[in-house]
């Protein structure tokens, strides 16, 4: 009886912290022809000895050279096996029961491949998602996806996208922190500091790179 209350209780604990947990892809970008590292994260707030996942790629990107990251134990062993439906099975234990370290970043990384016809605004999903604790109770992950897009063409600071930077990109940059609308400029081209957010610091990059002819 003492012995079903403690693993109950671990069990309780276990789906508590696994509410949070995460096992997922960051959205990248890739080229064609292009052979990029991906890494799939865990976040997790409960120990974990084992998982089993099935990741799901889209046409003209192909997947190889999967292993376990510096998070791992000595013992923990990683398989990849190519599923009847296409999909990629990843399973991953430890005999000895030692759980994976830390409690962000990645824990698998792979070689994806994409084709020379890719096109991108694609998905990539992960899917099926268990991970086992030091208790044996198997925890369901929500199932993932990330979105695999080009690298964008724009040229940089060229926000109102008419091929070269100038000062008409300062107003436009400006105009649109005003006014909020986005719709006559290339917001990936106003990200002139290239911190993934367009702010007044981005009109300060821009009009230091008209001035001194190169970005910092």
């Amino acid at each position: 009886m003492k012995k079903t209350i403690i693993l109950f209780a671990a069990m309780v604990v276990a789906l508590g912290a696994a509410a949070t947990d995460r096992f997922y892809i960051e959205d990248f970008t890739i080229s064609p022809g292009e052979t990029r590292t991906v890494s799939i994260l865990l976040d997790n707030e409960a120990e974990y000895t084992a998982f089993q996942s099935d990741l799901y790629l889209p046409e003209g990107l192909t997947a190889a050279n999967f292993a376990l990251t510096d998070r791992k134990n000595a013992n923990h062993t990683l398989t990849a096996t190519l599923l009847p439906d296409g999909g990629i099975r990843l399973l991953s234990y430890s005999l000895k029961l030692k759980t994976y370290s830390g409690n962000s970043g990645a824990l698998v990384t792979f070689d994806l491949a994409a084709s020379d016809d890719f096109e991108g605004e694609a998905t990539v999903a992960l899917q099926g998602t268990l991970f086992t604790t030091v208790a044996g109770v198997e925890i369901p992950f929500v199932d993932e996806t990330c979105t695999v897009t080009l690298p964008s063409t724009a040229i940089r600071g060229d926000v109102n996208g008419d091929g070269e930077v100038r000062i008409n990109d300062v107003t436009a940059l400006i105009d649109y922190l005003l006014s909020g609308d986005g719709s006559s400029i290339n917001l990936s081209a106003a990200d002139c500091n290239q911190d993934h957010d367009v702010r007044i610091n981005d009109v300060t990059a821009l009009i230091d790179y008209l001035l001194s002819g190169s970005w910092d």
